[in-house]
Parts: structure tokens; C-alpha cells; sequence
């Protein structure tokens, strides 16, 4: 039977943060009080109803807002993949330790579906399936959990990609945002040896975290001249690129060992220029002036394992997902703007309720 016996009261509708039309969070995003609140799961269900506690931003919402048209034939566009909040009820064939009313849980929607349908969670109230939600213990920060399904699967798929070890020299390019922050800890976790790249004013964070060197990047104006100055003599084995500086692939040669590896999630430089490099990147041949080392740039959309270790990993203290900063439900267009300076370290989140 689904667990509904003390099922808090919901309101038939909720808040939600909608788009109205294609641009900027600043005009295309509108509060509205009069969203349709999903239905409780049924019997046959293996649905979650959550009550969203906090939402964490993606760098790469605003980007979409402004490219992706307004789809005829749909609803409300609502932004937003990763959430932390808590069971207000579930279905019958849901697992059992996502049964437990009030119980802490992180999840996350479907990328296709928030991407392009616009089937978001920046609101009250979510229903997403089992198979996307995690339990996490409630000594985890709601705040910080909210974005252990997209940063933090993230950082774990690019270790795997890279297949990082002890011993390994790793460079990691935004070593103090959402992403980077998650990396240096898990490469630490490794054992690899980790120089990170970041502002001189987060150098304390980043530190913090567990680096072995830190470069400012705003004291370099030619930063790959710089690396090849004092890592030719001991190249890294991977550059992890959570910026997307594609003079720092284009250079590499001279700091990455010929076996090593680029790997690329950063867009920073716009999602055309990004299409363009990946492909020259990948498949230009040396010849006709291709770097000789290898590009990786992939997609990276949440999966529920790797949400559920990296759970563990917070847990026990191992690891943690630092917060930029926290905004309420109404200022969530000021939280885009945040992002939007490229200078948060680590998650910029929305609280929507408090738990």
C-alpha cells in the first residue's frame, strides 16, 4: 500500500518559477501562485511526491532560456534538475526506505524531460520516480545535498572517464566552482597528487579542499605559457576542464603526457564556440594542425547509484558540496544572476521551504 496514511495537507496548487518566453532569467523567468501541485502516487505507483526543501541552480539554465524557443503544445516551462527536500508520500511499489514520511531525501529529474519539456523543479512540490531519488540521513545540509545529483554525479563520471588513481597528476581548470570543488575532493580521495585553477580569491577554498598547488589564473595572462614552463618537466596525466578554456587543450602538449587526457564539461565560452572546438578537437587530424592529445567531452546526467555513493561519501564526512549562497523562492532571479558573474564558488541554491 502506498504510505499516505498521515499524509500532510497539499494544496491543490503551489509556486513555481515558470518561463514565459525566450531570454534572460530577469525576463523570462515569472513567479506564478496558481501552479497545478502533482497528484499523490497511488497504489500501483512508484512515484515520490517531495516537498522541495532547496534547488540548486545550473550554470547552463540561463544559456538554454535563452536559445531553446517556446515549444507550442506544451506547458509551463519550468526550470531546474536537482532538489534536496522530504516524503510526503509515496507509492505502493516504491522502495522502502523512500516510504518513510518526512524522511531527507536528494533527487533528480530526467534531463531530457526538464531540458526540453521544461518538467523542471523550481517549486513546490515534485513527483519524480524512485529510480531518480536518493535517501540521505538528516545530519546532511539540505542546502549543500540539494546539489549532490548534478555536480556531484558529474565530478564522479569525469574521475571514472579519466579513470584517476593514486599516483595520477591531475589539473583541474575551475577548481572552485560547483563542479571543480566536488573534483578536488574525490581526486584526493584517489590519491592523486591535484594543482587547481581558480581566482586568487577563493585560493583559501580551494585549499581548503585539499590541493597540492593552487594557480591563480588572474596572474597569468598566457596561462598555458605558464604551465608549460613549470609542468613540462612533470606533465599531468589528465587536465579536468570545468570552464571550457580551449587554449588550454589547444596547448597541452607541452604539460599532458602524450597518454593523457582533456576532459571537458565547461561552456564558458558559449555553446557555439563549444560545438565548434569539440569537433575540431576530436577529429582534426595533426597534419592539418590537430592537437596530438586526446578530447573528451561528454553529457552528464545524474544517475541514482552514483547519487547514493557520493550520499554515503557526505555522510561519513569525506566529501562535501560546498554552497556559494542561498536565496529564497522569490529572489531566485537574483540566484541566476549569481551564476551568472561566473564567480560562485561552489553551488549558488534556492530554498523554497524550509525542513
Amino acid at each position: 500500500m502506498p504510505s499516505t496514511a498521515h499524509i500532510p495537507i497539499i494544496p491543490p496548487t503551489m509556486r513555481a518559477w515558470v518561463r514565459s518566453q525566450r531570454g534572460p532569467a530577469s525576463t523570462a523567468l515569472k513567479l506564478v501562485s496558481d501552479y497545478p501541485t502533482p497528484a499523490i502516487p497511488t497504489a500501483s505507483s512508484s512515484d515520490v511526491l517531495i516537498r522541495v526543501s532547496h534547488v540548486s541552480l545550473q550554470f547552463s539554465t540561463e544559456m538554454t532560456m535563452k536559445i531553446l524557443p517556446s515549444l507550442p503544445f506544451t506547458s509551463l516551462w519550468v526550470p531546474e534538475i536537482e532538489l534536496s527536500g522530504e516524503v510526503v508520500a509515496a507509492g505502493g511499489d516504491t522502495p522502502v526506505e523512500l516510504r518513510n514520511l518526512g524522511s531527507h531525501v536528494v533527487a533528480f529529474e530526467k534531463v531530457p524531460g526538464a531540458i526540453l519539456m521544461g518538467r523542471g523543479v523550481l517549486t513546490e512540490y515534485v513527483r519524480i520516480p524512485a529510480c531518480q531519488v536518493a535517501h540521505i540521513e538528516d545530519v546532511v545540509d539540505m542546502a549543500s545535498a540539494s546539489g549532490i545529483s548534478g555536480s556531484g554525479s558529474t565530478a564522479l563520471k569525469m574521475i571514472r572517464t579519466a579513470g584517476v588513481r593514486e599516483g595520477h597528476s591531475v589539473l583541474i581548470n575551475g577548481a572552485s566552482g560547483s563542479v571543480g570543488s566536488v573534483l578536488v575532493q574525490l581526486c584526493k580521495l584517489r590519491g592523486a597528487n591535484v594543482v587547481g585553477i581558480a581566482s586568487g580569491g577563493n585560493e583559501s577554498m580551494v585549499r581548503d579542499l585539499g590541493v597540492d598547488e593552487f594557480i591563480d589564473y588572474r596572474k597569468h595572462d598566457q596561462l598555458p605559457a605558464y604551465l608549460a614552463h613549470h609542468y613540462s618537466d612533470k606533465p599531468f596525466d589528465f587536465v579536468l576542464d570545468c570552464v571550457g578554456t580551449q587554449a588550454l587543450f589547444a596547448s597541452s602538449p607541452a604539460y599532458l603526457k602524450p597518454d593523457g587526457a582533456v576532459i571537458n564539461i565547461g561552456m564558458f565560452e558559449g555553446v557555439f564556440v563549444l560545438a565548434r572546438n569539440a569537433l575540431l578537437n576530436k577529429w582534426l587530424p595533426t597534419w592539418l594542425g590537430g592537437v596530438p592529445r586526446r578530447y573528451i567531452l561528454f553529457s552528464t546526467p545524474p544517475a541514482c547509484d552514483d547519487v547514493i555513493y557520493l550520499a554515503r561519501l557526505i555522510e561519513e564526512g569525506r566529501v562535501r558540496i560546498p554552497v556559494d549562497s542561498v536565496f529564497s523562492m522569490e529572489d531566485a532571479v537574483r540566484a541566476y544572476e549569481r551564476i551568472a558573474t561566473k564567480r560562485a564558488r561552489g553551488k549558488v541554491v534556492v530554498k523554497v521551504h524550509d525542513s
